[in-house]
Protein backbone atom coordinates (compact mmCIF):
# COMPACT_ATOMS: atom_id res chain seq x y z
CA UNK A 1 0.00 0.00 0.00
CA UNK A 2 1.23 3.50 -0.79
CA UNK A 3 2.45 5.06 2.45
CA UNK A 4 0.55 8.29 1.81
CA UNK A 5 -2.73 6.37 1.65
CA UNK A 6 -1.88 4.38 4.75
CA UNK A 7 -0.98 7.46 6.80
CA UNK A 8 -3.34 9.92 5.14
CA UNK A 9 -4.65 11.13 8.48
CA UNK A 10 -1.11 12.15 9.53
CA UNK A 11 -0.15 14.08 6.39
CA UNK A 12 0.05 17.87 6.68
CA UNK A 13 1.49 20.75 4.74
CA UNK A 14 4.44 22.62 6.29
CA UNK A 15 2.17 25.54 7.21
CA UNK A 16 -0.32 23.21 8.94
CA UNK A 17 2.39 21.30 10.81
CA UNK A 18 4.08 24.32 12.38
CA UNK A 19 0.73 25.50 13.74
CA UNK A 20 1.06 22.63 16.22
CA UNK A 21 3.79 24.69 17.92
CA UNK A 22 2.53 27.08 20.59
CA UNK A 23 3.92 30.16 22.28
CA UNK A 24 6.05 29.19 25.27
CA UNK A 25 6.98 25.81 23.80
CA UNK A 26 10.36 24.16 24.02
CA UNK A 27 11.13 22.45 20.71
CA UNK A 28 13.88 19.92 20.06
CA UNK A 29 15.30 19.27 16.63
CA UNK A 30 18.09 17.15 15.27
CA UNK A 31 21.68 17.47 14.06
CA UNK A 32 23.09 18.54 10.70
CA UNK A 33 21.46 16.76 7.79
CA UNK A 34 18.49 15.52 9.81
CA UNK A 35 17.41 19.05 10.69
CA UNK A 36 14.16 19.71 8.75
CA UNK A 37 15.36 22.95 7.14
CA UNK A 38 12.26 23.45 5.00
CA UNK A 39 10.04 23.00 8.05
CA UNK A 40 12.11 25.56 9.94
CA UNK A 41 11.52 28.03 7.12
CA UNK A 42 7.78 27.43 7.50
CA UNK A 43 8.16 27.95 11.25
CA UNK A 44 9.92 31.25 10.60
CA UNK A 45 7.02 32.47 8.48
CA UNK A 46 4.49 31.43 11.12
CA UNK A 47 6.43 32.72 14.12
CA UNK A 48 6.58 36.38 13.09
CA UNK A 49 2.86 36.95 13.59
CA UNK A 50 1.84 34.07 15.85
CA UNK A 51 4.53 32.91 18.32
CA UNK A 52 6.35 34.27 21.33
CA UNK A 53 8.81 32.76 23.79
CA UNK A 54 9.59 29.57 21.84
CA UNK A 55 12.97 27.93 22.49
CA UNK A 56 14.47 25.66 19.83
CA UNK A 57 17.33 23.28 20.70
CA UNK A 58 19.38 21.75 17.88
CA UNK A 59 22.97 21.43 16.59
CA UNK A 60 24.95 22.09 13.45
CA UNK A 61 23.36 24.20 10.71
CA UNK A 62 25.07 23.13 7.48
CA UNK A 63 22.44 24.89 5.35
CA UNK A 64 20.86 28.30 5.65
CA UNK A 65 17.95 28.44 8.09
CA UNK A 66 16.00 31.69 8.23
CA UNK A 67 14.66 30.88 11.70
CA UNK A 68 18.10 31.80 13.11
CA UNK A 69 18.10 35.29 11.60
CA UNK A 70 18.03 38.29 13.93
CA UNK A 71 14.49 39.35 12.97
CA UNK A 72 13.06 36.13 14.41
CA UNK A 73 14.93 36.30 17.73
CA UNK A 74 12.02 37.87 19.62
CA UNK A 75 9.81 34.94 18.62
CA UNK A 76 12.08 31.88 18.60
CA UNK A 77 15.29 31.57 20.62
CA UNK A 78 17.88 29.22 19.13
CA UNK A 79 20.15 27.14 21.38
CA UNK A 80 22.77 25.08 19.54
CA UNK A 81 25.15 22.59 21.16
CA UNK A 82 27.45 22.65 18.12
CA UNK A 83 27.90 25.63 15.82
CA UNK A 84 27.99 24.86 12.12
CA UNK A 85 28.66 27.39 9.37
CA UNK A 86 25.01 28.45 9.41
CA UNK A 87 25.05 29.38 13.08
CA UNK A 88 28.35 31.23 12.74
CA UNK A 89 27.00 33.26 9.81
CA UNK A 90 23.87 34.32 11.70
CA UNK A 91 25.81 35.22 14.86
CA UNK A 92 28.08 37.46 12.78
CA UNK A 93 24.89 38.98 11.35
CA UNK A 94 23.69 39.98 14.82
CA UNK A 95 21.52 37.01 15.80
CA UNK A 96 21.37 36.22 19.52
CA UNK A 97 21.63 32.49 18.77
CA UNK A 98 23.36 31.05 21.81
CA UNK A 99 25.80 28.17 22.20
CA UNK A 100 25.00 25.39 24.67
CA UNK A 101 28.20 23.72 26.00
CA UNK A 102 27.76 19.95 26.10
CA UNK A 103 29.51 16.67 25.44
CA UNK A 104 27.40 15.03 22.74
CA UNK A 105 27.32 11.83 24.77
CA UNK A 106 25.11 13.74 27.24
CA UNK A 107 22.58 15.02 24.72
CA UNK A 108 19.84 12.46 25.44
CA UNK A 109 19.91 13.16 29.15
CA UNK A 110 19.69 16.89 28.48
CA UNK A 111 16.88 16.62 25.93
CA UNK A 112 14.78 14.22 28.02
CA UNK A 113 15.33 15.84 31.43
CA UNK A 114 16.76 19.33 31.84
CA UNK A 115 15.60 20.78 28.48
CA UNK A 116 12.70 18.49 27.85
CA UNK A 117 10.54 19.60 24.93
CA UNK A 118 6.86 19.37 24.09
CA UNK A 119 7.58 19.26 20.34
CA UNK A 120 10.12 17.26 18.38
CA UNK A 121 11.11 18.19 14.81
CA UNK A 122 13.11 15.93 12.50
CA UNK A 123 13.62 14.91 8.90
CA UNK A 124 13.54 11.32 7.69
CA UNK A 125 12.96 8.97 4.79
CA UNK A 126 9.70 7.73 3.41
CA UNK A 127 8.15 4.96 5.54
CA UNK A 128 9.09 1.47 4.32
CA UNK A 129 6.66 -1.43 3.88
CA UNK A 130 6.74 -1.98 7.64
CA UNK A 131 5.95 1.63 8.43
CA UNK A 132 9.48 2.41 9.60
CA UNK A 133 10.98 5.82 8.93
CA UNK A 134 14.77 6.16 8.83
CA UNK A 135 16.34 9.31 10.21
CA UNK A 136 19.20 8.58 7.84
CA UNK A 137 22.21 10.77 8.45
CA UNK A 138 21.60 11.58 12.14
CA UNK A 139 19.36 9.66 14.57
CA UNK A 140 17.93 10.77 17.88
CA UNK A 141 17.42 8.64 20.93
CA UNK A 142 14.02 6.83 20.93
CA UNK A 143 13.55 8.12 24.47
CA UNK A 144 12.63 11.48 22.91
CA UNK A 145 9.49 9.89 21.46
CA UNK A 146 8.37 9.12 24.99
CA UNK A 147 8.81 12.64 26.36
CA UNK A 148 7.69 14.79 23.43
CA UNK A 149 3.94 15.23 23.11
CA UNK A 150 4.06 16.22 19.43
CA UNK A 151 6.43 14.71 16.84
CA UNK A 152 6.59 16.47 13.45
CA UNK A 153 8.57 14.70 10.75
CA UNK A 154 9.53 16.01 7.33
CA UNK A 155 9.49 13.13 4.83
CA UNK A 156 12.36 13.71 2.45
CA UNK A 157 12.87 11.22 -0.39
CA UNK A 158 16.51 12.32 -0.65
CA UNK A 159 17.24 11.02 2.85
CA UNK A 160 19.14 7.69 2.77
CA UNK A 161 17.48 4.77 4.53
CA UNK A 162 19.87 3.66 7.29
CA UNK A 163 19.21 1.10 10.00
CA UNK A 164 20.20 1.22 13.65
CA UNK A 165 18.83 1.86 17.16
CA UNK A 166 17.25 5.30 17.22
CA UNK A 167 17.51 5.63 13.46
CA UNK A 168 14.30 3.73 12.69
CA UNK A 169 11.06 5.02 14.15
CA UNK A 170 7.54 3.72 13.51
CA UNK A 171 5.29 6.09 11.60
CA UNK A 172 2.63 5.34 14.22
CA UNK A 173 4.73 7.24 16.79
CA UNK A 174 4.73 10.41 14.67
CA UNK A 175 2.04 13.07 15.11
CA UNK A 176 2.25 14.35 11.55
CA UNK A 177 4.13 13.63 8.35
CA UNK A 178 5.11 16.46 5.99
CA UNK A 179 6.10 15.26 2.49
CA UNK A 180 8.70 17.80 1.47
CA UNK A 181 11.81 16.96 -0.55
CA UNK A 182 15.00 18.99 -0.26
CA UNK A 183 18.69 18.41 -0.87
CA UNK A 184 20.77 17.37 2.11
CA UNK A 185 23.71 19.54 3.17
CA UNK A 186 26.80 18.60 1.20
CA UNK A 187 30.46 19.15 1.95
CA UNK A 188 33.09 18.53 -0.71
CA UNK A 189 36.72 18.22 0.34
CA UNK A 190 39.59 19.93 -1.42
CA UNK A 191 42.83 18.08 -2.04
CA UNK A 192 44.90 17.97 1.17
CA UNK A 193 47.78 20.41 1.51
CA UNK A 194 51.37 19.17 1.99
CA UNK A 195 51.11 20.13 5.67
CA UNK A 196 47.92 18.09 6.08
CA UNK A 197 49.53 15.11 4.38
CA UNK A 198 52.49 15.37 6.74
CA UNK A 199 50.14 15.33 9.73
CA UNK A 200 48.31 12.33 8.29
CA UNK A 201 51.57 10.44 7.70
CA UNK A 202 52.64 10.93 11.32
CA UNK A 203 49.33 9.44 12.45
CA UNK A 204 49.12 6.62 9.89
CA UNK A 205 52.50 5.18 10.91
CA UNK A 206 51.06 4.65 14.40
CA UNK A 207 47.90 2.88 13.19
CA UNK A 208 48.26 -0.92 13.13
CA UNK A 209 46.33 -3.33 10.95
CA UNK A 210 43.06 -4.27 12.64
CA UNK A 211 42.72 -0.92 14.44
CA UNK A 212 39.33 0.80 14.83
CA UNK A 213 39.31 4.38 13.59
CA UNK A 214 37.43 7.59 14.22
CA UNK A 215 38.02 10.88 12.46
CA UNK A 216 35.95 13.84 11.39
CA UNK A 217 35.82 16.02 8.31
CA UNK A 218 38.33 18.30 6.61
CA UNK A 219 41.65 18.23 4.84
CA UNK A 220 43.48 16.25 7.51
CA UNK A 221 40.77 13.60 7.49
CA UNK A 222 40.97 13.35 3.69
CA UNK A 223 44.73 12.92 3.96
CA UNK A 224 44.36 10.25 6.66
CA UNK A 225 41.94 8.38 4.43
CA UNK A 226 44.59 8.34 1.71
CA UNK A 227 47.37 7.35 4.12
CA UNK A 228 45.43 4.39 5.52
CA UNK A 229 44.77 2.75 2.15
CA UNK A 230 47.66 0.35 2.79
CA UNK A 231 46.19 -0.93 6.08
CA UNK A 232 44.18 -4.12 6.44
CA UNK A 233 41.03 -5.07 8.34
CA UNK A 234 40.35 -1.72 9.96
CA UNK A 235 37.15 -1.06 11.88
CA UNK A 236 35.16 2.15 12.11
CA UNK A 237 33.43 3.55 15.22
CA UNK A 238 33.09 7.25 14.41
CA UNK A 239 30.82 10.11 15.42
CA UNK A 240 30.98 11.32 11.81
CA UNK A 241 30.73 9.23 8.65
CA UNK A 242 32.37 10.99 5.73
CA UNK A 243 33.64 10.44 2.19
CA UNK A 244 37.15 9.32 3.26
CA UNK A 245 35.64 6.61 5.47
CA UNK A 246 33.32 5.54 2.65
CA UNK A 247 36.32 5.22 0.31
CA UNK A 248 38.15 3.05 2.86
CA UNK A 249 35.10 0.79 2.99
CA UNK A 250 34.82 0.63 -0.79
CA UNK A 251 38.51 -0.27 -1.03
CA UNK A 252 38.08 -3.14 1.43
CA UNK A 253 40.34 -1.50 4.03
CA UNK A 254 37.54 -1.04 6.56
CA UNK A 255 35.99 -4.48 7.09
CA UNK A 256 35.00 -4.19 10.79
CA UNK A 257 36.09 -7.81 11.18
CA UNK A 258 38.06 -7.27 14.40
CA UNK A 259 35.73 -4.93 16.25
CA UNK A 260 34.18 -5.89 19.57
CA UNK A 261 31.42 -3.26 19.52
CA UNK A 262 29.03 -3.93 16.61
CA UNK A 263 31.40 -6.24 14.69
CA UNK A 264 30.91 -6.32 10.94
CA UNK A 265 29.34 -2.85 10.75
CA UNK A 266 30.58 0.72 10.53
CA UNK A 267 28.78 2.68 13.23
CA UNK A 268 28.29 6.46 13.25
CA UNK A 269 25.93 9.11 14.59
CA UNK A 270 26.19 11.88 12.00
CA UNK A 271 27.00 11.77 8.29
CA UNK A 272 28.14 14.72 6.19
CA UNK A 273 29.66 14.72 2.74
CA UNK A 274 28.83 14.37 -0.93
CA UNK A 275 25.67 13.11 -2.61
CA UNK A 276 27.69 10.00 -3.48
CA UNK A 277 28.12 9.39 0.24
CA UNK A 278 24.38 9.57 0.88
CA UNK A 279 23.68 7.26 -2.04
CA UNK A 280 26.23 4.77 -0.67
CA UNK A 281 24.50 4.85 2.71
CA UNK A 282 21.04 4.08 1.34
CA UNK A 283 19.95 0.57 2.42
CA UNK A 284 23.59 -0.36 3.10
CA UNK A 285 23.54 -3.07 5.74
CA UNK A 286 27.26 -2.60 6.43
CA UNK A 287 26.36 0.69 8.13
CA UNK A 288 24.53 1.33 11.38
CA UNK A 289 23.59 4.68 12.84
CA UNK A 290 23.26 5.12 16.61
CA UNK A 291 22.31 8.00 18.92
CA UNK A 292 25.16 10.06 20.38
CA UNK A 293 24.41 8.89 23.90
CA UNK A 294 25.12 5.32 22.83
CA UNK A 295 27.86 5.71 20.24
CA UNK A 296 29.85 8.48 21.99
CA UNK A 297 29.80 6.79 25.38
CA UNK A 298 33.54 6.35 26.12
CA UNK A 299 32.79 2.96 27.67
CA UNK A 300 31.39 1.74 24.35
CA UNK A 301 34.23 3.32 22.36
CA UNK A 302 36.75 1.56 24.61
CA UNK A 303 35.29 -1.88 23.85
CA UNK A 304 37.21 -1.76 20.57
CA UNK A 305 40.89 -2.73 20.88
CA UNK A 306 43.41 -0.39 19.22
CA UNK A 307 40.88 2.43 19.05
CA UNK A 308 42.37 5.32 17.04
CA UNK A 309 40.72 8.70 17.58
CA UNK A 310 41.67 11.71 15.43
CA UNK A 311 40.21 15.16 16.03
CA UNK A 312 41.17 18.70 15.09
CA UNK A 313 42.31 21.50 17.37
CA UNK A 314 42.70 25.25 17.06
CA UNK A 315 45.59 25.79 19.47
CA UNK A 316 47.31 24.32 22.51
CA UNK A 317 49.59 25.58 25.27
CA UNK A 318 52.89 24.19 26.53
CA UNK A 319 51.07 22.42 29.36
CA UNK A 320 49.15 20.40 26.77
CA UNK A 321 45.75 22.04 27.20
CA UNK A 322 43.84 21.97 23.91
CA UNK A 323 41.30 24.44 22.56
CA UNK A 324 39.24 23.01 19.71
CA UNK A 325 36.10 25.12 19.76
CA UNK A 326 36.71 28.84 20.23
CA UNK A 327 38.83 31.59 18.75
CA UNK A 328 39.55 33.63 21.82
CA UNK A 329 36.18 34.60 23.27
CA UNK A 330 34.32 33.78 20.04
CA UNK A 331 32.66 30.37 20.01
CA UNK A 332 33.51 28.71 16.70
CA UNK A 333 32.18 25.13 16.83
CA UNK A 334 31.52 23.11 19.96
CA UNK A 335 32.74 20.65 22.55
CA UNK A 336 31.17 17.93 20.41
CA UNK A 337 32.46 14.42 20.97
CA UNK A 338 36.18 15.18 21.16
CA UNK A 339 36.70 14.36 24.83
CA UNK A 340 34.35 11.36 24.56
CA UNK A 341 36.67 9.84 21.93
CA UNK A 342 39.91 10.94 23.60
CA UNK A 343 38.86 9.12 26.76
CA UNK A 344 37.38 6.15 24.92
CA UNK A 345 40.64 5.67 23.02
CA UNK A 346 42.64 5.94 26.22
CA UNK A 347 40.55 3.25 27.90
CA UNK A 348 40.83 1.02 24.84
CA UNK A 349 43.49 -1.71 24.93
CA UNK A 350 46.21 -0.40 22.62
CA UNK A 351 44.22 2.75 21.86
CA UNK A 352 45.65 6.13 20.88
CA UNK A 353 44.12 9.57 20.44
CA UNK A 354 45.53 12.28 18.18
CA UNK A 355 44.70 16.00 18.24
CA UNK A 356 45.88 17.77 15.11
CA UNK A 357 46.65 21.37 14.23
CA UNK A 358 48.82 23.26 11.77
CA UNK A 359 51.89 24.73 13.44
CA UNK A 360 51.05 28.32 12.49
CA UNK A 361 48.05 30.57 12.02
CA UNK A 362 48.10 33.28 9.34
CA UNK A 363 45.64 36.13 9.82
CA UNK A 364 43.98 38.23 7.12
CA UNK A 365 46.84 40.69 7.19
CA UNK A 366 49.35 37.91 6.54
CA UNK A 367 50.77 37.93 10.07
CA UNK A 368 51.87 34.55 11.41
CA UNK A 369 51.52 33.25 14.96
CA UNK A 370 52.30 29.90 16.51
CA UNK A 371 49.36 27.63 17.31
CA UNK A 372 51.50 26.18 20.10
CA UNK A 373 52.02 28.88 22.73
CA UNK A 374 53.06 29.29 26.34
CA UNK A 375 49.44 29.99 27.27
CA UNK A 376 46.18 29.81 25.39
CA UNK A 377 44.90 33.15 24.05
CA UNK A 378 42.53 35.00 26.37
CA UNK A 379 39.04 33.53 26.26
CA UNK A 380 40.08 30.21 24.69
CA UNK A 381 37.98 27.29 25.87
CA UNK A 382 39.81 24.17 27.05
CA UNK A 383 38.09 21.38 25.13
CA UNK A 384 40.49 18.60 26.17
CA UNK A 385 42.28 18.93 29.53
CA UNK A 386 46.02 18.29 29.60
CA UNK A 387 45.70 15.12 31.67
CA UNK A 388 43.59 13.53 28.90
CA UNK A 389 45.76 14.45 25.92
CA UNK A 390 47.75 11.66 24.26
CA UNK A 391 49.28 12.86 20.96
CA UNK A 392 49.45 16.42 19.61
CA UNK A 393 50.34 16.38 15.90
CA UNK A 394 51.52 19.13 13.57
CA UNK A 395 53.23 18.89 10.18
CA UNK A 396 56.51 18.64 12.14
CA UNK A 397 55.64 15.45 13.94
CA UNK A 398 53.70 13.87 16.81
CA UNK A 399 54.29 14.70 20.47
CA UNK A 400 53.33 11.94 22.92
CA UNK A 401 52.19 13.75 26.09
CA UNK A 402 50.34 10.94 27.85
CA UNK A 403 51.11 11.08 31.58
CA UNK A 404 54.35 12.97 30.97
CA UNK A 405 55.67 15.63 33.41
CA UNK A 406 55.48 19.29 32.49
CA UNK A 407 59.10 19.67 31.33
CA UNK A 408 58.82 16.71 28.94
CA UNK A 409 55.51 18.07 27.63
CA UNK A 410 56.98 21.48 26.94
CA UNK A 411 60.07 20.09 25.19
CA UNK A 412 58.05 17.73 22.99
CA UNK A 413 55.58 20.43 22.00
CA UNK A 414 58.36 22.89 21.17
CA UNK A 415 59.92 20.21 18.95
CA UNK A 416 56.77 20.05 16.76
CA UNK A 417 56.19 23.83 16.69
CA UNK A 418 57.17 25.77 13.58
CA UNK A 419 60.98 26.24 13.59
CA UNK A 420 60.60 30.03 13.45
CA UNK A 421 58.92 30.03 16.88
CA UNK A 422 60.88 27.37 18.75
CA UNK A 423 63.55 29.60 20.29
CA UNK A 424 60.95 32.04 21.59
CA UNK A 425 58.85 29.19 22.99
CA UNK A 426 61.89 27.69 24.75
CA UNK A 427 62.75 31.08 26.26
CA UNK A 428 59.16 31.55 27.50
CA UNK A 429 59.05 27.98 28.85
CA UNK A 430 62.20 28.63 30.90
CA UNK A 431 60.85 31.92 32.18
CA UNK A 432 57.64 30.15 33.26
CA UNK A 433 59.56 27.34 34.97
CA UNK A 434 58.40 24.61 32.63
CA UNK A 435 61.99 23.94 31.56
CA UNK A 436 64.94 24.32 33.90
Amino acid sequence: MDWQKKYQDKIMSPAEAVRLIRSGDTVNSNFGGSIPYALLDALADYALENLEDVTLYLAGFYKQARIAEKKYNDHVRIRSCFLGPGERREILGGSDLCYQPMHLSNITQDRTEKHRARVLLAAGSEPDENGRISLGVAPFDPALLDVCETVILQVNRRMPFVCGPGCLIPAERVSCLVPLDEELPEMHLSAPTPEQRAIAAAIAERVPDGACVQFGIGGVSAAIGEALMARRELGCHSEMFTDPLMKLMQAGVITNSRKSYCPGRTVFTNALGSRALYDYMDHNMLLESQPCALLNDPRNIAKNDNMISVNGAICCDLAGQVCAESIGFRQFSGTGGQLDYVRGARWSRGGKSFLTLPSVHVDKAGRRSSNIALTLPAGSIVTTPRADVHYIVTEYGAADLLDEPTDVRAERLIAIAHPDFRDRLRFEAKQAGYIV
